[in-house]
């Protein structure tokens, strides 16, 4: 088994396994950027997905989810404020948010075209804790584009730019690319999360996944850099 291998199945299985972190030393090498590799093939994360957090840390996450997704949601409201408060308010963690479809839940879609309109508004994350606090709702909404305006203004976004976003090419195009890019990363489920490189599928328990951040703050301390 290679030190990669071994790094994955320890934060994959228990997400606390300092000694298989420990095992993956790179000299000292710094974490510059945000790839992942596969086999012979590595993709770069840069200039995916709407960020939050310290640039220069040592650690950073990529999230992949489908606003649709029931455990995206729980991960939302039961692990997330907590990763928040320890990690990303306190500039130790660069965190990541790849809205995509995985072709599974209603109106998905139309969620995650939401997201991005308002990211071009530098709204994102706002309209991001509307989708999953309203989850429920615009996932049975007869009209999702009326649903989404809603949501929009209850963001505080300019509706007018707004709605032209909506009914624009780009929007879709983006988020086209997101869906192939997560094909590219194998992405099967959600959530799935990048971290420093490694894959993590699913929402683990938040007592799992804080023990396991930690492990992992520690094996990659002093290796950030700016971005």
């Amino acid at each position: 088994m290679t030190r990669r291998s071994r790094v994955a199945l320890a934060l994959t299985l228990t997400f606390t396994a300092a000694a298989a972190l420990a095992g993956r030393r790179a000299d000292a090498q710094m974490v510059s950027r945000l790839v992942v590799t596969l086999g012979d093939k590595t993709v770069a994360l840069d200039g995916a997905g709407y960020q939050r957090g310290n640039p220069a840390a040592d650690v950073w996450v990529v999230e992949f989810a489908d606003f649709g997704c029931g455990y995206c949601e729980k991960f939302f409201r039961e692990t997330q404020p907590v990763f928040d408060s320890l990690y990303i308010d306190k500039g130790k963690v660069f965190w990541k948010f790849v809205p995509f479809t995985i072709g599974m839940f209603p109106n998905s879609g139309h969620a995650a075209e939401a997201s991005i309109c308002a990211a071009e508004q530098g709204k994102f994350f706002p309209m991001h804790d509307v989708l999953y606090d309203k989850r429920k709702e615009w996932m049975k909404a007869a009209n999702p584009r009326a649903q989404m305006s809603t949501y929009a203004q209850r963001a505080r976004l300019d509706m007018t730019r707004f709605s032209t976003c909506m009914k624009g090419k780009a929007v879709s195009e983006q988020l086209a690319k997101n869906n192939a890019l997560a094909r590219s990363l194998y992405v099967r489920g959600t959530p799935t999360f990048f971290i420093n490189g490694e894959v993590i599928p699913g929402a683990l328990p938040t007592d799992v996944f804080v023990r396991g951040m930690e492990a992992v703050l520690k094996e990659y301390a002093g290796r950030g850099s700016r971005r």
